[in-house]
């Protein structure tokens, strides 16, 4: 279609277009070309686009396409190799092989610590051929060298100029107008810090200068700003420091450029003194202090935090009164439990030292502000409660007392402590475990009052099948405070069952022979004197002498000595032994033991179960037998009573843990009676017997 066919329309647009185009090329282009006008709706293409990314009215080009060098102006037209921030403009002349400038090419743009005109770094030529764009620094601080480039797109044809190479100039700048929204401000209020950035250079404002403040005293947000629009710069200042602290008097805040801090300026701010308003006790926990000699810490702490306007404030004088303790508790400071005034520190706080005696009891303690003695807080989770553990607060828990003897078991032994008071005694109480046979976690600290170990049946095993663990820990014997002040004294007071070094009692015998373990604390405490010894027992062993020693070991009157538990464990086989087996009208009895020494019963929680077959139908009776005495299951716990090992006494045989009677009511010869013995993991075996 000829330019004489198209519609009116049409013309009229591209006459329009072609008048803009003449007056942009004339005006030289600007930093950039826009994009063109779309095509009109008519469907046919203009010519000299070829359909591709070109101007209007190049035609043919060719097949080359070709860019000038790089031109870098100043903003006088001159070509120069600095930028500042005041800015350049980079220009290169997109042309065909005949030297014709190709209007609407693509040219990009490249370079390193600069900003370009747009925000792709890419404008299109103007009808000339010519490509325009503004070159700025990134940052005003900048003095790098860099390469500048450009690559021309027109259809398929590439081309890029070589590389111009250019420095970037720092601006120097200066800091003015430096103000406070207000001069006098309450100690944590705020206000507004404004400046302006300026080039000295060319007496213009600078925009995108940084700007970091600081003050002797406070903080800012943000505390680094960008200068923008003509320059200006605003933060906020608070009268608090970084770290929560209110500030007050006179400071100064200072305002310095970020990478020249010859660049300088700062104004004084007055803050008025620090008030505080309110006091808070701000110890969270609960403080319970051991007792003075309980070996535990001797000392605590409490804390309260004073505020101003709800802000920590410092160096504020409290007033510190003991409303209610124990009459050896002290308080502040050792022996002292008069009122006395401290100062918070830098962070609010007012720490004050607790020092319990013996005496237990609730403590509370108020602190008042001194400015406003109607403002107070009061402290009343405190008290003194946890002693060292006492002689008779020691409890042994098991989880179970007689292990398999033929496989690898376990149990948990627990110890529980109590101080004289029946409280918990301090956490990380250690309390050490040694054990004849098998094998014992040797120690566990106390939480709450109480911590767990484990026993396992292995070698070595003793031949009888009974073991002798004993726990035993640090602590105090019972005594009776006979002047009532709750502290023991020798002489005045009376140990109820004095105690000394211990040993363990291997055979039981409940005195101490050659090879068995001995525990001894050594030399008697200092000012202690000999005194006499309890009887040893079998949970509690005590050696009173120890002839193989040269210096024989006796107890003496002091209050310390080491608490000890000692229990029996018992090794059992899988396979039961049945004594004193009886048949009688009615009924059969027999005892069942773990081994053939009859010391032990069946593992705990081996279960028992009766098979009834009745053979005789003819004589009208029914054969029904039951399990009428003794337990259908071993007990976790089996009473095993003392075995002797040196007179061969055995209070366990014949016990009730290993007695049994099975009912055989209508049960005539012919009929049939089977026992199953059923022993727990790891053995899990069951033994099935004749009864009847």
């Amino acid at each position: 279609m000829s330019y004489s066919s198209l519609p009116l329309t049409s013309k009229l647009f591209q006459l329009t277009f072609l008048t803009c185009a003449l007056a942009l090329a004339g005006c030289g282009g600007g930093d950039t070309v826009d994009s063109i006008a779309p095509v009109p709706d008519t469907g046919v293409t203009q010519p000299g686009t070829g359909g591709g990314n070109g101007g209007v009215g190049n035609g043919d080009i060719g097949s080359v396409l070709k860019i000038s060098p790089m031109s870098l102006l100043d903003s006088n037209g001159n070509l120069t190799r600095t930028i500042s921030m005041s800015g350049a403009t980079a220009k290169v002349t997109v042309t065909d092989a005949s030297g014709n400038g190709v209007g609407g090419a693509l040219v990009t743009f490249n370079g390193e610590g600069v900003g370009f005109g747009t925000t792709n770094g890419a404008v299109l030529t103007n009808a000339e051929g010519v490509a325009t764009t503004s070159v700025v620094p990134l940052s005003p601080n900048d003095t790098g060298s860099y390469s500048l480039s450009a690559t021309a797109k027109y259809e398929d044809m590439t081309d890029t100029t070589a590389d111009y190479n250019y420095s970037l100039q720092a601006v120097d700048i200066s800091l003015i107008n430096l103000k406070t929204g207000e001069t006098l401000l309450e100690s944590g209020a705020s206000t507004v810090v404004t400046l302006q950035t300026k080039d000295i250079s060319t007496g213009q404002f600078q925009n995108d200068v940084t700007v970091n403040f600081s003050a002797t005293c406070g903080s800012f947000d943000p505390a680094s700003v960008v200068s923008s629009n003509q320059g200006n710069v605003t933060a906020t200042y608070k009268a608090i420091d970084s770290n929560g602290n209110l500030c007050e008097d006179k400071q100064i805040i200072t305002a310095v450029t970020a990478n020249n801090t010859s660049s300088t300026q700062s104004i004084e701010v007055n803050i008025k003194a620090i008030k505080a308003s309110n006091i808070i006790y701000t110890t969270s926990e609960s403080v319970v202090l051991g007792a003075k000699d309980s070996g535990s810490s001797s000392s605590g702490q409490i804390e309260f935090t004073v505020y101003s306007n709800g802000v920590p404030a410092a160096n504020q004088e409290v007033i510190l009164d003991l409303v209610k303790a124990p009459i050896d508790f002290n308080f502040i400071s050792q022996g002292n439990r008069d009122s006395k005034p401290l100062k918070s520190n830098s962070s609010g706080k007012v720490t004050v030292n607790l020092y319990p005696g013996n005496i237990p009891g609730p403590v509370e303690i108020q602190a008042t502000l001194k400015s406003d003695m109607t403002i107070s807080a009061s402290a009343k989770n405190i008290a003194v409660a946890t002693g060292r553990p006492t002689q008779k607060g020691i409890t042994l828990a098991l989880e179970k007392n007689v292990l398999a003897d033929n496989a690898i078991d376990t149990s948990g032994v627990s110890v529980y402590l109590t101080d004289r008071q029946g409280n918990f005694v301090p956490d990380g109480t250690v309390v050490s475990f040694i054990a004849e046979g098998g094998t014992i976690t040797p120690n566990c600290a106390t939480t709450q009052g109480n911590c767990s170990v484990t026993f396992t049946s292995q070698n070595p095993r003793p031949a009888n099948g009974r073991v002798s663990v004993i726990a035993y820990v640090e602590g105090d014997k019972a005594y009776s405070d006979l002047n009532g002040d709750n502290v023991y004294t020798a002489g005045i007071d009376s140990l109820l069952d004095n105690i000394g070094n211990f040993f363990r009692d291997d055979n039981e015998d409940l005195k101490y022979n050659p090879g068995e373990f001995v525990y001894k604390r050594g030399a008697f405490p200092a000012n202690a004197k000999q005194a006499s010894c309890a009887v040893s027992t079998l949970s509690q062993p005590n050696l009173f002498n120890f002839p193989s020693m040269d210096n024989p070991t006796t107890c003496d009157d002091s209050l310390e000595t080491v608490i000890r538990k000692q229990v029996i464990m018992g090794f059992a086989n899988d396979t039961p032994t049945f004594y004193n087996y009886t048949v009688t009208p009615g009924a059969i009895s027999f005892e069942m033991y773990g081994n053939s020494l009859r010391t032990v019963s069946m593992p705990s929680n081996t279960s028992l179960s009766l098979s009834v077959q009745d053979k005789t139908p003819d004589n009208d009776v029914s054969c029904e037998a039951e399990i009428t005495d003794g337990n259908l299951t071993v007990p976790s716990l089996v009473s095993l009573k003392r075995v002797d090992g040196t007179t061969n006494q055995n209070f366990f045989e014949s016990s009730e843990d290993i007695l049994y009677t099975v009912s055989t009511v209508g049960c005539q010869a012919g009929d049939s009676i089977k026992l199953s013995v059923t022993t727990p993991s790891p053995t899990s075996k069951t033994t099935t017997v004749q009864l009847f």
